[in-house]
């Protein structure tokens, strides 16, 4: 017991020195989260079979006091392979049998080795051997998802299986949050709400169940939203709890669903309260949905601006099918024919390849185009963010093959070996959805083109006659004397991105001609 107390004591010292080193909760991931599917995946973290192991070797006890030297004195190197042969040989029923578990798991994760640090933080959850270790295990655990993790073994497996009545209020109340969600994806609404019920109100967990709850019944809910919704959305778009991101996802949700019912002005007062960091380019959507709208609102130069801004060479990799699109509306009302039949040929000139393999049926996922479009968003990018991150530790862990020893170095690899295969196997299964959506999306941007296309030929051949459509050009405000105007070279400065005007006449006869 004098050793354990010696655990405790060192711990809390620790915990004391890093008091200010835990972030807040990413929430990059909530909205997605609640909308995606249910992930019906294996654990990539269980502990890979080891067949034809050694037999456990005795070792004096002591050396989990020489662990927990190194480990506090800063040397997580040396601490874990002491820990590894403590945990391999000793009984799980020996008193410091946790600790051993919890204080490898932390020195893994110094080493930047963080999937092999949460399987052992995950087994700690899972065995319960120690009701004074269980705690300060999750609450590492739940510092590791604001990183790339394995959600099915930490978030499902872990957190949404938790038993709730025996854990402190902050472990307790994301344990409730991940378990809401768990029953959201299940279409469990009743549950969810149980469980988003017992979280405080001041907390950042009650902040994104109302999000997830939100996104929820958005999916379900029928043509006409009821205004309650929207105005929930705006709230939470300037909650302080959330991070920006989530922030600016719940403004974006209010300005989409303003342009559903038309309300233009409203969507743009939306889209200008997305706060970016400051000479971020910004986000290619975000920029083709503000100018979708003020395309829509007769603001032809500034939705023109915003898609010359796409042509920045941070978007042009983007994939944004409606971009040429737009541009042909444009050009087509103002009666720029020619321009406008360019605009189209460009969709397909720029997609052909993409296009000819999905007319092809061939394997999408090795279209790259597709394959980027589909990895950058949603459920399949967090799945692919895991795999990146599992397979970089994967090539991290040869640095240690020589401190780890055989026995450790040999458990190592295996369980990395079973985690980027399973990672592997989620993301492709999630990458076969997400690019048939990206496919169906460019088809359909596609079809329009070609519908555009014909229509700008035939007037390319009619006299422009009495009843033409007319856009009325808008006044340009007079330049005051601090401003200067430049011509456009093709030169891009973030911090000017929102703001380029393309000046275009309209070429279009009044319908009042006589």
């Amino acid at each position: 017991m004098k050793t354990l107390a010696l655990a405790c004591l060192l711990l809390s010292a620790a915990a004391l020195a890093q008091t200010n080193a835990a972030n807040a909760l990413a929430d990059a991931g909530v909205g997605d989260a609640a909308a995606a599917a249910a992930a019906a995946s294996a654990p990539t973290g269980a502990a890979p079979a080891t067949p034809n192991a050694p037999q456990p070797k005795k070792i004096d006890p002591k050396i989990f006091d020489q662990a927990l030297n190194d480990y506090f004195q800063g040397r997580p190197k040396d601490a874990a392979p002491k820990l590894f042969d403590y945990t391999e040989n000793l009984p799980s029923t020996d008193e410091n049998y946790a600790w051993a578990q919890f204080f490898l798991a932390k020195s893994l994760i110094e080493l930047n080795l963080r999937h092999a640090g949460a399987v052992y933080l995950a087994r700690i959850a899972r065995e319960r051997s120690n009701p004074a270790v269980l705690p300060k295990a999750l609450e590492e655990l739940q510092k590791l998802t604001d990183l790339p993790h394995d959600e099915v073994m930490i978030d499902e497996q872990v957190f949404g299986a938790l038993d709730l009545g025996f854990l402190p209020e902050e472990v307790a109340g994301y344990a409730h949050y991940q378990q809401g969600l768990v029953d959201l994806r299940v279409g469990n609404e009743r549950w969810a709400t149980t469980h988003f019920a017992k979280l405080p109100e001041t907390s950042p967990e009650a902040s994104r169940a109302k999000y997830a709850m939100l996104v929820t019944r958005l999916r379900s809910a029928k043509r006409d939203l009821p205004k309650e919704m929207i105005d929930q959305f705006f709230e939470l778009g300037k909650d302080e709890k959330l991070t920006q991101d989530a922030r600016n996802d719940a403004m974006l949700a209010v300005a989409r669903l303003r342009y559903e019912q038309a309300e233009y002005k409203g969507a743009l007062e939306a889209y200008d309260l997305v706060k970016l960091p400051a000479l971020d380019p910004g986000r290619a959507t975000l920029y083709l949905e503000e100018a979708w709208t003020r395309y829509q609102l007769g603001q032809v130069h500034a939705a023109m601006g915003i898609l010359t801004t796409l042509d920045a060479p941070s978007f042009r990799e983007e994939f944004l099918p409606d971009k040429y699109l737009l541009k042909a509306l444009i050009y087509r009302d103002l009666c720029h024919y020619l321009p406008a039949k360019r605009a189209a040929k460009e969709l397909t000139r720029k997609y052909a390849d993409s296009l000819e393999a999905v007319r092809e049926r061939e394997e999408l996922s090795k279209d790259q185009r597709l394959l980027r479009a589909a990895s950058a968003r949603g459920t399949t990018k967090r799945a692919r963010k895991f795999l990146e991150s599992v397979e970089l530790e994967g090539e991290q862990l040869g640095r240690y093959a020589g401190t780890f020893g055989e026995r450790m170095f040999g458990y190592m690899t295996r369980l990395y070996d079973l985690a980027r295969a399973e990672s592997q196997r989620v993301y492709d299964q999630r990458l076969a959805e997400s690019v048939r959506v990206e496919a169906d999306k460019l088809l359909r941007a596609a079809e329009q083109v070609r519908l555009m296309e014909y229509e700008v030929g035939l007037k390319l051949y009619e006299r422009v006659k009495r009843g033409s459509k007319l856009v009325a050009l808008l006044e340009e405000e007079k330049l005051a004397d601090n401003q200067v105007a430049f011509k456009f070279v093709n030169e891009y400065w973030n911090d000017e991105l929102r703001d380029y005007r393309f000046s275009l006449k309209s070429r279009c006869i009044e319908e009042t001609a006589q």
